[in-house]
């Protein structure tokens, strides 16, 4: 547990001094935002059928926004802003029922997915920009049981 909870620590540290570029609201004012919600972007294997259930997850990844970057800077984006990251209930495929604070959802790819979804971008000089929910967290019981929550 202790050496997970290190390794934890570790990549964070790495993630924020290799991976994080702050940037001024005057910057950000300069940048094409293209907004997209992973989980009904693109699919890591390229398929376009359709989700059948759109109260669920319909399969989109951080690799198959990879697949499209060229696609989004070739519109003129410059940044992207994505779906909260953090895990989330069954049903949040939007990124808005976070239900662990700590881990990454997976159901948009590994940690390794992301970081890579972040190099890609930044090889091609677009900004990532993610969308933080900090209100609201997984639907609870009328009984107030936060035990699902992390």
């Amino acid at each position: 547990m202790a050496t997970t909870c290190i390794f934890k620590c570790i990549l964070l540290i790495f993630c924020l001094t290799t991976l994080v570029e702050s940037r001024t609201k005057e910057e950000w004012k300069s940048r094409t935002i293209y907004q997209l919600l992973t989980d009904r972007f693109a699919r890591t294997d390229g398929s376009t059928d359709p989700c059948p259930d759109l109260s669920q997850y319909c399969g989109g990844t951080y690799r198959g926004i990879i697949a499209n970057l060229d696609y989004i800077a070739g519109m003129g984006f410059d940044a992207i802003w994505i779906s909260p990251v953090v895990e989330n209930s069954p049903s949040g495929y939007h990124g808005y029922f976070m239900s662990n604070l700590y881990k990454l959802n997976p159901n948009f790819g590994t940690e390794e997915d992301f970081i890579d979804l972040i190099r890609e971008c930044h090889r091609r000089d677009i900004w990532v920009m993610v969308d933080v929910v900090a209100n609201h967290v997984t639907p609870v019981t009328t009984e107030g049981d936060y035990s699902k929550v992390t």
